[in-house]
């Protein structure tokens, strides 16, 4: 096997435990309430807390790993992650648990931030595409398998064997990165924005923390228009710091690129949509249509499973005939997934629901590779990892905001919905209103789907088989001792 794809499977295992530890916790949320002795509100920052950390810091370390080189802080984020999972799983209270699970998304944001950035790295033009629809399927793999494995370990043995199964893969993974990944040369000359950095930061955590709790606070409450203004006034202080920095963070140069930031934009919709999708729909499977927690995980895992199969082979076909077309189809499928949802009646057959998830999954498979290859081939060699971790963070910020818009969209239309079926509140009642106010939520999420399409195809296209800007000769790709090679 050559070096490169060995290289993949480094890359891969950081993405595979990212996403498993972001699925399997929730299915333990129950059980860890318990052992406390908790209430809803404060075990929900067992989940909120890696969210909010992880979409902090994915820009500024992507940007770190072009300063002291990418393997060294994707090492470091899987030894990060692997020692504040054991600590996860021996905390004494909730208050520890919630602060090693912020520990714990320092790692995971430096995995996530390095992995795309690696594989552009390692792989030329003409094969970056299928390498990341391969390593889409760590990603499905890892959605898919959460929740029944979390289920398992925590039947099994207690929630805390969810966190402690980490320390023997993560120092496998760990020695095996540190021995097939390349060692690189740091960036001559370059050094690392610290005052961008942390605006960067709390700007977003202000963003990430106000659209998370938005629904739960009320949008108009102090604390909730307290942290929008400050995202506002931060990003703003960021905007202006990185136009005086000499090495700035982000090179804000980099959004005139047609293929990059309308790639961004691409990701943040199609991720609102999906996520507004497995974020409504275990509770119309659970509320609306009555299905257990572990009954609702198992129906939804057609859309990771999709997009496992679909994700290698939309690489492949955007490796030969560009990301645009791909791409752009991905985004039909997931409006059409959208929109099918519309008509997912209360009471249903499992093939109605399946050929539905199907669709989003084939959407996702479709879209992902090809769209992550187009943004980070847009950059310059030694841009890539800011490329990488910036696409890491508009996915975070896709999540957030069709989370935050659903739930707006159900709270607001749940009312009208009950009232125009009249009579008593029933549980069937409410049911039916329930569905009503989520078919309403898939309709919007399917319009915000749209806007993708069009960003899509006005990316423009890129010949398949020629050298982009991350691996152009003189900005190549990594050999396997780390030297840089022409890209094809």
């Amino acid at each position: 096997m050559q070096r490169k794809w060995l290289i993949l499977t480094a890359v891969s295992l950081g993405s595979l435990m990212a996403t498993l530890d972001g699925s399997i916790v929730n299915i333990a949320l129950p059980a860890i309430q318990t052992d406390f002795g908790i209430d809803l509100t404060t075990i929900e920052w067992v989940v909120v807390a890696y969210l909010l950390v992880v979409g902090s810091l994915l820009l500024p370390f992507g940007r770190l790993g072009e300063v002291l080189t990418f393997k060294r802080v994707y090492v470091s984020g899987f030894a990060i992650f692997t020692i504040a999972s054991v600590f996860c799983g021996a905390a004494p209270n909730i208050e520890a648990l919630v602060a090693f699970r912020a520990v714990q998304a320092v790692g995971a944001a430096m995995l996530m931030a390095m992995g795309p950035a690696i594989t552009a790295r390692t792989f030329p033009a003409s094969e970056r595409g299928r390498a990341l629809g391969l390593n889409g399927i760590s990603v499905a793999i890892g959605l898919s398998l959460g929740p029944a494995l979390g289920g398992l370990l925590t039947q099994a043995a207690t929630w805390r064997a969810i966190f402690l199964i980490n320390a023997p893969i993560g120092i496998l993974a760990i020695i095996w990165a540190y021995r097939i990944i390349p060692a690189e040369t740091p960036g001559k000359g370059q050094s690392f924005d610290i005052r961008g950095a942390a605006l960067s930061g709390f700007a977003l955590f202000a963003l990430l923390l106000a659209l998370s709790d938005g629904q739960q606070w009320g949008w108009t409450s102090p604390a909730i228009v307290g942290l929008l203004a400050a995202f506002v006034v931060l990003g703003a202080g960021f905007l202006v710091t990185e136009r005086r920095a000499v090495h700035p963070m982000i090179d804000l140069a980099l959004f005139r690129s047609r293929p990059f930031s309308a790639g961004l934009a691409s990701v943040v919709v199609a991720f609102a949509g999906l996520f507004t999708a497995t974020f409504l729909l275990p509770f119309f499977l659970e509320q609306g249509s009555g299905f257990s927690p572990i009954e609702a995980g198992l129906l939804l895992t057609p859309v990771p499973i999709t997009m496992a199969l679909v994700a290698p082979f939309s690489g492949v076909i955007s490796d030969r005939i560009g990301p645009r077309i791909p791409a752009s189809l991905g985004m039909v499928f997931m409006v059409a997934g959208l929109l099918s949802l519309t008509e997912l009646p209360v009471k249903f057959e499992l093939p109605d629901l399946v050929w539905r998830l199907v669709l989003l999954g084939i959407g996702q498979g479709l879209f992902m590779s090809p769209n992550s290859s187009a943004v980070i081939g847009s950059v310059p060699r030694h841009r890539v990892g800011t490329a990488s971790g910036t696409l890491a963070q508009m996915r975070v910020n896709g999540q957030a905001v069709g989370i935050a818009l659903s739930g707006a969209i159900v709270a607001t239309r749940l009312p009208i919905h009950l009232a125009a079926l009249g009579g008593a509140p029933t549980a069937a009642v409410r049911s039916v209103a329930l569905a009503g106010a989520i078919h309403d939520a898939f309709v919007i999420a399917a319009l915000v789907c749209g806007i993708g399409i069009v960003t899509s195809l006005i990316r423009g296209s890129a010949r398949p088989g020629h050298a982009d800007a991350a691996t152009a000769p003189g900005n190549g790709a990594l050999t396997a001792a780390g030297s840089p090679t022409p890209g094809s």
